[in-house]
């Protein structure tokens, strides 16, 4: 199954445990493909330099580097997408997680954004939490 996890979904899986952790696990195994580009590696590159996460990077002894090289080890990459979902959200860098899905044939797109979550489907694809997605994905794997 392919998804799409944006870029908190991704952090918290990366650094924490938890259902965002889980769906990294699913990806690693080979259960999932996690669907990224170019655009969406660049953003999680960046946030996970921000300050507010040397505390845990510390306490995990690893770098904002060895994360990044972890996630593009797991990740299915697709070129930038180029559908346009118009203005949907109210965030605009969230519209690359809807036009991902669209081109990367996604069947989920993982979320904890509000904005995002509001939507509850796009172009046939769900929008769900990442507790949601570990329970959909489980039935799966049954």
């Amino acid at each position: 199954m392919r998804v799409v996890a944006d870029t908190n979904v991704v952090i918290s899986g990366l650094l924490w445990g938890g259902p965002p952790n889980e769906i990294l696990r699913w990806a690693r195994d080979g259960f999932l493909e996690l669907i990224a580009c170019e655009e969406t590696a660049g953003e999680l590159k960046r946030v996970l330099q921000h300050k507010r996460f040397s505390r845990r990077l510390s306490a995990l002894d690893t770098s904002p580097q060895q994360v990044f090289a972890y996630f593009m080890n797991l990740a299915t990459f697709v070129p930038n997408p180029t559908h346009d979902p118009g203005e949907i959200d109210a965030d605009p860098f969230d519209n690359i997680f809807l036009a991902l899905a669209v081109e990367g044939k996604a069947r989920l797109i993982i979320s904890g954004d509000r904005h995002l979550l509001s939507l509850k489907e796009y172009r046939s694809i769900h929008i769900v939490t990442p507790s949601e997605a570990v329970r959909i994905i489980e039935t799966l794997l049954k």
